[in-house]
């Protein structure tokens, strides 16, 4: 389920990006602020944005 997005109140949050496969209730997300800050910083993404 990597990519998986997680809602909360009706608005994005972040994904799931790995569950670990022993304990299938833990694993990691990345916060979808993360994301974006992340996105700024490569070349031209704000330019293929709009």
């Amino acid at each position: 389920m990597s990519g998986s997005p997680i809602i909360q109140n009706g608005r994005l949050v972040g994904a799931v990006t790995h569950v670990l496969v022993d304990d299938p209730k833990c694993g990691f997300a990345v916060f979808a602020d993360r994301m974006y800050e992340q996105c700024e910083s490569l070349p031209g993404a704000m330019a293929k944005a709009g």
